[in-house]
């Protein structure tokens, strides 16, 4: 390893009141593995994105929303796949429901159409 890096993490130990670089290199590695675990599992998509939508990107990471593009992307399609889940699952229902219901209420008009047909005939 080279003495810069070396002196670097005895900085870093010394710092953090580790007892040896041992610690600091453990802890590196556990920090990096929990960094990176969310990502393991993942795929990396490339896109062209519209710049206005890049610019409130860029806003929302500045505001703190998201801690980089990546991230903000990830909460972006997290939202919108949620969303649509919400829609497949519960607003097709719905539509169904509410057809059903206007089949019902259109045949209910049609047998009063018809009933009151009748009674003028009569």
């Amino acid at each position: 390893m080279p003495d810069d890096d070396l002196r670097e993490l005895e900085a870093i130990r010394e710092r953090n009141g580790l007892q040896s670089v041992s610690d600091v290199v453990r802890e590196a590695i556990a920090a990096y593995l929990c960094d990176e675990k969310a990502t393991w599992n993942s795929d990396k998509v490339l896109a062209t994105v519209p710049s206005a939508l890049a610019e409130d990107v860029d806003m929302f990471i500045a505001s703190g929303d998201a801690g980089d593009v990546s991230q903000a992307v990830t909460l972006a399609l997290t939202a919108w796949v949620e969303e649509k889940k919400r829609y497949y699952l519960e607003g097709r229902d719905l539509v169904r429901q509410k057809v059903a219901e206007a089949v019902d209420e259109r045949g209910t008009r049609k047998g009063m159409a018809r009933t009151a047909a009748r009674l003028r005939v009569q």
